[in-house]
């Protein structure tokens, strides 16, 4: 699958967990933290911030046996960190499951969620 339609699958998955009402945010990967830690010092090198789907990934299969997606929040204090995972999780599939068939292309979707920690405020770098 072309990069383009990966950023938009990426989006649709970063959207979905944004819109659950107990996720504070995503959790960037390290490379996304670097990047960020960097940007200040090299502006005009580094022009992009942490996308808004740095705590999601998408990986095709080769062999074509489907999409393996992987979800890293951070869910807000109040919330049950049990029922925020699973909401995210059904949320998520969902809004895949509709992505791929709005393109014609059903497939198999595995999708895990992790949750990296419990905010108590919104939490600097984390969207």
């Amino acid at each position: 699958m072309a990069d383009a339609r990966t950023a938009a699958l990426l989006t649709a998955v970063a959207e979905a967990t944004l819109g659950v009402p107990d996720v504070a945010g995503l959790q960037p990967r390290l490379a996304h933290r670097l990047t960020e830690a960097v940007s200040p010092v090299l502006p005009q090198t580094l022009t992009e911030h942490t996308p808004s789907q740095a705590g999601v990934r998408a990986v095709h299969a080769p062999d074509g046996s489907g999409w393996r997606i992987d979800v890293r929040c951070v869910v807000a204090e109040e919330s049950r960190v049990l029922d925020a995972a699973r909401n995210v999780h059904e949320q998520v599939r969902s809004a895949v499951l509709t992505h791929l068939a709005e393109h014609g292309a059903l497939e198999a979707v595995a999708v895990s969620v992790t949750v990296t920690r419990i905010a108590a405020h919104p939490v600097p770098g984390v969207q």
